[in-house]
């Protein structure tokens, strides 16, 4: 690290020591990521280190502001401080940067007041909080500044002590309030007359209700947001900035960010400044000069000052009692905001859903029906069942992605880690995309040759459903011929036992505008609708892949820019697997082992709807098993009970169902016989996790949701029946 004087940031002690905000900010950087440093080159400018940096005599310096120029030569991290402050290093060191800003990832996830609380530390309470602004606000003061702007701003009613004019110079607390705001962002503005209709003029001392109505004006936070100066709360009560809304909207979102940074200790100074004064007492010269006529004076003053503290009284209760009618019609308003933002995001997701449900379901009937006309033609029937099975896979996925989105908000996401080898598991995901990827005559590659420790241990379903849904989108937007690349890292890790991936999934596809890519982990997100991009989806997919990662512990970042692709790392820390973790997971899957042991086993299926009873009979006899069939819960336990308790080695049980559902049916069974555990699954078209809870709790084994996977019934059938034998 290049070391040069500058107050706050680099300091050395009496005694020699190396402090200030540079300093701590490394050794809070050390704390997450793998950085060692040490300081150099002490006597030396700013532009003494940047010239070093340049020339490979050191590795970083801080603090730093972009420009073009210093953009040109080195590679910025992220902000690392007031004024968007910056550490730079040469853009040969990539690998640095990525420490450096996985490491500043970190603490803004986990300390999100560091900033605040490290210029409180070295520049003291006066400082205004950092107030992170997006590109977007950094663009517009950038403009605002280049072109020599002015604001114009000005009061309504607001007289002594909130803002006046002294020998034509504006002053009060409104006024060197707004002014520390300006400062801090760089905005240069002027006090006009209230009475000026001709200019577009921010108020100081806006309140909801102003002439235009609200629709007119975007508020601020008020200034007193948190209560923060007890004993003055009646001055500034209620009172925000206000900005026309015809105004380019960052400037509301820089004004909102200045209100919310503001110390208590500099609102209160400018409020004690013009509030905290006192009337001269010359009492004391009239009783000598005029005594009876002080007295006959002071007598009328004390009753004008009971009838004034009278008037102050009632009139501070009218005060509080506005004020808490504004603060419940403030409430209300955002209530009612609220209500109708929630009301437009589930219309427009019906809209979108109807659009995506409608037309895999067109498919579907018209094959079916294109299948029907040309029953002869097996090349056209073949064709059709194939694209049959297309729509009915990406309709399963719609409905999935819907399910799952609400098993993770209800907290009902099920999280256990397990043994796997992890290139072999993402050998098999990206192998299932192939079909996809050659249908579009995509380049699909995929190269985990960096992974030294294959086997780890891992929530696997989370980690398969966030690479799927990643891969799944690179598929789908990258346009016919275009290319998929999906790489594995494997990094160093701090942690005994742990090691760090890094999962690259990149495309040269369609891309992603900056503007969508600050909401594309928004729920229902889609940067174009189905109609305009003739790509179907929820827009959950990436809103289930932060859920998922957020519950793995895994970050994500992605870079995309339209008509380049998109680039998305997803990075987790992950236990490598002990030889003690090995032999568990062998244990636990050892009763999969035999593949032919359900050839001749007798298994009764329950279901009412006759098409599901063909499907599953279909793949059942298949399998080389006897099936019996029963339509309702009745017919089933009335079959269990003619036979044995040992006749029937399964039973698949559908829930609901007429005369008797399938709950009361497998309560029943169980009655019959107390001392045989007949392995019952459940498969019914109810998903949800409460479902599954259900029909365990009424004595069935396990719960399948349909359209079921064939294999996993199979699997789960196995797996239930050795366990049977086992037992017995």
């Amino acid at each position: 690290m290049g070391f040069f004087a500058s107050s706050g940031y680099h300091e050395i002690s009496d005694n020699g020591e190396i402090e200030g905000y540079g300093y701590e900010l490394f050794r809070r950087l050390s704390r997450y990521a793998n950085l060692n440093f040490e300081y150099v080159f002490r006597n030396r400018t700013r532009d003494d280190m940047l010239r070093m940096l340049e020339n490979g005599e050191i590795d970083a310096v801080v603090p730093v502001n972009k420009t073009k120029e210093l953009e040109n030569l080195f590679a910025f991290s992220l902000p690392v401080g007031l004024n968007s402050d910056y550490i730079v290093v040469r853009k040969s060191d990539s690998t640095l940067l990525d420490e450096i800003d996985y490491a500043i990832d970190q603490m803004d996830l986990t300390e999100p007041n560091w900033k605040n609380q490290m210029y409180r530390k070295y520049f003291g309470d006066d400082v205004l909080d950092v107030s992170v602004l997006t590109e977007r606000e950094r663009k517009y003061l950038q403009e605002f500044r280049s072109a020599d702007r002015m604001l114009k701003v000005s009061v309504r009613n607001a007289v002594f002590p909130y803002a006046y004019v002294d020998n034509g110079i504006p002053k009060g607390i409104l006024l060197d309030i707004f002014a520390e705001i300006a400062l801090h962002n760089g905005l240069k503005y002027e006090f006009v007359a209230n009475d000026d209709s001709r200019k577009t003029v921010i108020v100081l001392d806006g309140r909801y209700n102003m002439d235009g109505g609200d629709d007119s004006w975007v508020f601020t936070p008020q200034y007193l947001h948190e209560q923060v100066l007890a004993g003055y709360d009646s001055l500034l009560y209620g009172m925000c900035i206000a900005v026309p809304r015809n105004s380019p909207r960052e400037l509301a979102s820089i004004l909102t960010k200045g209100v919310l940074a503001l110390s208590p200790k500099t609102v209160r100074s400018k409020v004690t400044k013009y509030a905290g004064f006192r009337i001269p007492n010359y009492s004391g010269e009239l009783l000598h000069k005029h005594s009876r006529v002080a007295i006959v004076f002071g007598s009328i003053f004390v009753l004008l000052g009971i009838g004034l503290i009278a008037s102050l009284v009632l009139l501070s209760f009218r005060r509080k009692l506005k004020t808490r009618q504004n603060e419940l019609t403030y409430k209300l308003r955002e209530a009612n905001a609220f209500a109708a933002e929630a009301k437009e995001a589930k219309s427009k997701f019906l809209l979108n859903m109807s659009h995506d449900i409608r037309t895999p379901m067109n498919a579907i009937i018209g094959y079916a029906d294109r299948a029907e006309r040309h029953i002869k033609n097996t090349a056209y029937v073949q064709d059709a069942l194939k694209k049959i099975h297309m729509s009915g896979g990406y309709l399963l996925q719609l409905i999935e992605e819907v399910l799952d989105m609400a098993r993770i908000e209800s907290g009902q996401m099920t999280i256990k880690e397990r043994m796997v080898n992890l290139t072999s598991c993402m050998t098999d995901l990206c192998e299932s995309f192939v079909p996809m990827m050659t249908q579009k005559n995509l380049s699909f590659i995929w190269d985990f040759s960096a992974v030294k420790n294959k086997f780890v241990m891992v929530n696997v379903n989370s980690l398969r459903q966030i690479m799927y849904n990643i891969i799944s989108n690179a598929q789908k937007f990258t346009t016919y011929g275009g290319r998929v690349v999906f790489v594995i890292d494997e990094l160093p890790c701090q942690v005994d036992g742990y090691t760090v991936f890094d999962f690259e999934i990149s495309d040269n596809g369609l891309g992603m505008s900056k503007a969508f890519l600050e909401h594309i982990f928004e729920e229902f997100a889609r940067e174009q609708n189905s109609t305009q991009s003739r790509l179907q989806g929820t827009g959950l997919g990436m809103s289930i892949v932060k859920r998922l990662a957020d519950i793995i512990g895994a970050e994500i970042n992605i870079q995309s820019e339209i008509g380049l692709g998109t680039t998305v790392h997803v990075r987790t820390q992950l236990k490598i697997a002990t030889e003690k973790d090995v032999a568990l997971d062998r244990g636990e899957n050892s009763a999969l082992d035999d593949d032919h042991f359900l050839k001749g086993k007798h298994v009764l299926l329950v279901e009412d709807n006759e098409f599901n009873r063909e499907v599953a009979q279909d793949f059942l006899q298949d399998a080389e098993m006897t099936v019996d069939m029963a339509e309702n819960g009745l017919e089933a336990v009335t079959r269990v009970r003619e036979h044995s308790p040992d006749f029937y080695d399964c039973i698949l049980m559908d829930v609901q169902m007429p005369v008797m559902d399938g709950y009361e049916a497998t309560k029943a069974i169980r009655k019959i016989y107390p001392d045989t555990r007949i392995p019952i699954i459940a498969l019914s078209a109810n998903a949800f996790e409460e479902d599954r809870q259900k029909s365990l709790a009424a004595g069935m084994d396990d719960h399948l949701s349909k359209p079921f996977v064939v294999a996993k019934v199979l699997e789960t059938m196995n797996a239930l029946m050795q366990r049977k034998v086992n037992v017995t």
